[in-house]
């Protein structure tokens, strides 16, 4: 089938800036529609942040904030606002607010009709954050139950089997930068991914090419089971912080 309508889901306004932006401007270039669907607006998104009066931006104002910075980064990929949707569930609340935000994401999904439905890794994933968990959980039922066999594709996985080669780190690390309230989380984060993960993948996975965004292929009709890797990292976070039981589904 082809490839017409692509919809997207994050759990905050960044996350595919920080993970996928080359494949999905790839996309963009190749004439697709790119849907965004934001389930949060990062209302608490301070982590890392060395301001000292950064509490003062937590809540409504930082979810404003960082809504524009979403609007200006996909509006530099190619996705115009028209095409951005925010479920408004509260930033580290997806898990409480699942039911809700199910409803939501299956609304938008018939709404849409995509071909292709993107979202961040709940089973393979190597970020634990719970509403990345339960984002990602939610679009698969909710894509599964729109229509059994879509194909999906799933963001910063441990099984990655599909691998877009990235020619510099210029076009990824420009989309970052419009994040400006998540600098100082960038600061530490961006290197890594662009200099171990995607190294990584480049050089293993794409012949010719230094760098690769790895991303999981896979289909509403497989099952999603969390392997060995990932019950190994989701224990390492557990004793970190509190984090959601990945569920098989």
């Amino acid at each position: 089938m082809a490839i017409h309508k692509v919809l997207v889901f994050l759990a905050h306004p960044d996350d595919t800036d920080a993970y996928c932006p080359n494949f999905l401007a790839a996309l963009v270039k190749a004439g697709k529609e790119i849907y965004l669907c934001s389930f949060t607006r990062g209302e608490h998104g301070l982590g890392g942040n060395r301001d000292p009066d950064k509490e003062k931006f937590r809540g409504s104002r930082l979810g404003r904030i960082r809504t524009q910075e979403l609007v200006s980064a996909a509006a530099f990929i190619g996705i115009p606002a028209s095409r951005l949707h925010f479920l408004d569930i509260e930033d580290s609340t997806v898990p409480n607010n699942k039911l809700i935000a199910h409803r939501h994401v299956d609304a938008i999904i018939h709404g849409i009709n995509p071909d292709l439905v993107m979202m961040p890794e709940f089973a393979h994933g190597y970020y634990k954050h719970p509403d990345h968990v339960y984002a990602g959980m939610i679009a698969f039922l909710a894509a599964r139950h729109y229509k059994p066999g879509i194909k999906v594709i799933f963001y910063h996985s441990m099984r990655s089997n599909y691998f877009f080669p990235v020619a510099s780190t210029a076009f990824g690390r420009r989309a970052v930068e419009f994040h400006k309230s998540q600098t100082d989380f960038f600061r530490y984060l961006y290197p890594l991914l662009v200099n171990v993960e995607q190294v990584v993948n480049g050089i293993f996975h794409v012949q010719g090419y230094v760098r690769a965004e790895g991303l999981r292929v896979s289909s509403t009709k497989l099952p999603q089971y969390p392997g060995f890797k990932a019950r190994i990292v989701a224990r390492i976070f557990a004793k970190l912080a509190i984090i959601p039981k990945t569920k098989n589904v």
